[in-house]
C-alpha cells in the first residue's frame, strides 16, 4: 500500500479560542465549512497520515509518503486561479487524489468558466493520477461532465463531498426521518454573508426563526460574519457593521443588534464541536451547505437554501433536502416541511452509491482507508 500525505487543509487548528476572526478565516482558507470535508478526509484514511501545508518543503513532503490526498471544494470556476498551486503539484511530482471537487457557475444550464492557471492545475492533478482509473472525486454530474469538456474523459467519478461520510456507526436517516415528523422547536440557521441582495429576505427570515425558537445562528465564511459570531465590533468599521445589520436584521437598532448577536451568533473551529452543538436542535436551515451536512451527519433534520450550481449540484446528489431560493417566499416554524422532504430510502441508496465511489478512488492508488469506513453501509468496495 501507498503511504498518502494530505496536503492543505489542516481540521485540527490550535489554540483557536486565542484568535481573531482574520487569523481564523485564513486558517480555514476562507471558509470554516472547510474543515468538514478536510475533518473527514483524516479521519477516513487509515493509520496516522501526515497533514502537510502545501509550502512545506518539497524534501519535507516527499519524505512524509509516496502519494498526494487532497481534500477539494469548488476550486473550478473563473473566481480562482490555481496558478501557484499547479507549479507547486508539479514540483513535487508524486502521484495525487482529489475529493470532493466542484465547478461553480451561476446555473448548472451554463458551462462553468476556467482561467489559465486553473485549467493547468485540474490537467496536473489528472496527469499525476496514480492509476488509469480516475483519481478525482467529484460532487457531481455538473461537475464530471465540465471536467469531461477539456478532453479529459476519465479523470473523474461522482462521489459527493467526503463530509456525507463522517458518520458511519449510526442509521442516520432513521433518526433523520424520525425529525421530519415532529414540529421543530428549537432551530439553528446556516447563516450567509450580507452582500447578496436577493438572498435578504432570505436571511431575515433565518433570524426570525432563530429568535422565535432561542435558536443559534451560525456563520461560516465572511470576515464580518466571523467578527458578528466572535463579538469583535469593536474591529469592525461602522460601515461594515451597519451593513450587515441592515441586511440580517434591519428591524433591529445597532446595540439591539449587537446584542441579538452575541446571544444568537456561533462560529465552529472543531467539527466534533460543531456536530455536538448541533445535536440539540430539532431543525437545521440555511444557505450553507456544509452546516446542513454536518447536522444530518449528527442525525438532525436540516436542509439547504441553494443559489448557485455548487450548492445545488452537491445537494442533489446526496440527497440532502434543499430548494432555489427563487422557489422560498416566507420561512415559518410552520412551513419548514412545505418547503422540505427527507426520503430515507433514497438518502441511503445514495449515500450507498457515493461511497462505492469515494472508495474506488482509494483503492484504485493503493490507499489503505479505516476499517469501520470500508465495512459501512453494506459497501461493495471493501
Amino acid at each position: 500500500m501507498r503511504r498518502p500525505i494530505i496536503l492543505g487543509g489542516n481540521p485540527y487548528i490550535s489554540n483557536y479560542y486565542k484568535k481573531s476572526a482574520c487569523e481564523l478565516l485564513a486558517a480555514t482558507g476562507g471558509n470554516t465549512g472547510n474543515l468538514a470535508f478536510q475533518y473527514a478526509v483524516a479521519t477516513h484514511l487509515a493509520g496516522a497520515v501526515p497533514i502537510l501545508s502545501l509550502d512545506a518543503p518539497i524534501k519535507e513532503i516527499r519524505a512524509a509518503g509516496d502519494i498526494i490526498v487532497l481534500p477539494l471544494a469548488n476550486q473550478l470556476g473563473k473566481h480562482t486561479d490555481l496558478t501557484d498551486m499547479a507549479s507547486r503539484l508539479e514540483e513535487i511530482n508524486l502521484p495525487i487524489v482529489g475529493v470532493g471537487l466542484g465547478a461553480q457557475a451561476k446555473s448548472s444550464d451554463i458551462d462553468v468558466e476556467l482561467t489559465r492557471g486553473t485549467e493547468r492545475w485540474l490537467r496536473t492533478v489528472v496527469r499525476l493520477a496514480p492509476s488509469a482509473a480516475p483519481n478525482l472525486g467529484v460532487r457531481g454530474p455538473y461537475t464530471k461532465a465540465q471536467i469531461e469538456r477539456f478532453d479529459l474523459p476519465n479523470a473523474a467519478v461522482v462521489t459527493g463531498c467526503p463530509s456525507n461520510f463522517i458518520n458511519m456507526g449510526d442509521d442516520i436517516a432513521t433518526q433523520i426521518a424520525a425529525g421530519f415528523n415532529r414540529r421543530p422547536t428549537l432551530i439553528a440557521a446556516t447563516a450567509g454573508i450580507p452582500y447578496i441582495p436577493v438572498l435578504a429576505h432570505i436571511e431575515q427570515n433565518l433570524v426570525a426563526l432563530v429568535t422565535q425558537a432561542g435558536g443559534a445562528y451560525i456563520v461560516q465564511h465572511g470576515m464580518e460574519m466571523l467578527q458578528l459570531a466572535r463579538r469583535e465590533f469593536e474591529q469592525m468599521a461602522p460601515a461594515i457593521l451597519e451593513t450587515c445589520r441592515s441586511y440580517i436584521a434591519p428591524q433591529i437598532n445597532l446595540e439591539g443588534f449587537k446584542a441579538w448577536c452575541r446571544r444568537h451568533a456561533f462560529t465552529f473551529l472543531d467539527v466534533r464541536s460543531w456536530m455536538d452543538f448541533l445535536g440539540r436542535f430539532d431543525f437545521v436551515v440555511g444557505t450553507r451547505v456544509h452546516g446542513a451536512i454536518l447536522a444530518l451527519q449528527a442525525g438532525v433534520p436540516a436542509a439547504c437554501i441553494a443559489h448557485d450550481s455548487r450548492t445545488l449540484e452537491l445537494c442533489k446528489t446526496m440527497g440532502v433536502p434543499v430548494r432555489h431560493y427563487t422557489e422560498i417566499d416566507v420561512l415559518t416554524r410552520d412551513n419548514l416541511f412545505d418547503y422540505f422532504s427527507f426520503d430515507r430510502e433514497r438518502f441511503t441508496e445514495t449515500r450507498r452509491m457515493l461511497l462505492d465511489n469515494y472508495l474506488s478512488i482509494y483503492r484504485s492508488a493503493g490507499i489503505e482507508v479505516r476499517a469501520e469506513l470500508s465495512l459501512a453501509l453494506g459497501s461493495s468496495a471493501n
